[in-house]
């Protein structure tokens, strides 16, 4: 069994916006493949099928190359409400290459799946957002702590430029710092999902055009 080193905790989460009921058939009958018995209910567990034992898809090469971190777990998940969902923990990166095989397969049964990832690391270093139609990736973007510092200064009414020194790299006071820490997680969070809603409007609306125009 696996065990959890010390590394930078990866927070993450997966929303399903548009799903057939076979693809979610698909996705609960794979989420019924998570182990309950142990502290941690892996990604990787997902996969396990055929051939693919827990004990192959536990071993840190087949993690990494098929999750990207080299340990990531669920801490909620549910494939029966009207927008399936999954969140949990990863180290030092979210588990973009694991959504990208999951969303592999469940495009064989929905070719229209719209899905996003939301994450950002405990300090956070980098925070981030990306957005699928299929199993391709439509947009997003992921952001290190100096663009994040310039995205929640831009929107603060209280901090500006000149609250951060450059030459020190360093906040100007200690109400400076607070102030960002205060209203960081609001202008993450609202970063991420105007992203999200952006896309998924878009996507929907270019979906239904193209339906559209099917034998036109």
């Amino acid at each position: 069994m696996r065990r959890i080193t010390m590394a930078n905790h990866v927070h993450y989460s997966v929303n399903i916006h548009q799903i057939n009921d076979e693809a979610r058939a698909k996705l609960k009958e794979m989420f019924g493949r998570i182990r309950t018995d142990n502290n941690y209910r892996w990604f990787s567990d997902i996969f396990v099928e055929g051939d693919l034992t827990y004990e192959e898809t536990e071993k840190y090469a087949w993690t990494t190359e098929h999750i990207g971190p080299k340990w990531c777990y669920f801490e909620d998940f549910d494939a029966d409400e009207k927008e399936p969902f999954f969140n949990g923990e990863a180290a030092w990166s979210a588990p973009e290459t694991g959504l990208e095989k999951l969303l592999t397969i469940l495009t064989e049964y929905d070719p229209n799946i719209i899905t996003s990832i939301c994450y950002e690391d405990e300090m956070p270093n980098f925070i981030g957002v990306s957005v699928y139609e299929g199993d391709e990736m439509y947009d997003g973007f992921e952001d290190e702590y100096e663009e994040l510092r310039d995205r929640v200064i831009a929107s603060s009414e209280t901090l500006t430029e000149e609250s951060w020194n450059e030459d020190e790299d360093e906040w100007v006071d200690e109400d400076a710092e607070d102030t960002f820490r205060d209203e960081m997680w609001e202008v993450i969070n609202d970063s991420q999902w105007e992203l999200v809603s952006e896309c998924v409007d878009q996507i929907k609306a270019d979906q239904a055009e193209r339906e559209s125009t099917v034998g036109c």
